[in-house]
């Protein structure tokens, strides 16, 4: 059995956030309810490919429950003059 481990960076670059956001989210979430499960080897932090595919799809399924829906287009900006 081959379980493929991915790195912090590996992991930002596939959720599309810096490395820094990955550790930021870790340090304020350590039971890892906003990021999938990982695993410590000696010092680094390793997160199993299997785990970021079962939270991925967590992920989705939570957002079709609760009715969220992506924007599609973001807000024109507005300036508020005085």
């Amino acid at each position: 059995m081959k379980v493929k481990l991915l790195t912090a960076g590996e992991l930002a670059k596939l959720i599309r956030t810096s490395t820094a956001q990955v550790y930021n989210i870790l340090s304020q979430d350590p039971e890892g309810t906003k990021l999938p499960k990982s695993i410590r080897v000696g010092r680094r932090r390793l997160w199993p490919e299997s785990e970021i595919e079962a939270w991925i799809s967590a992920q989705l399924e939570n957002q079709s429950e609760t009715g969220i829906k992506p924007k599609s287009h973001p807000q024109p900006k507005t300036i508020n003059r005085i």
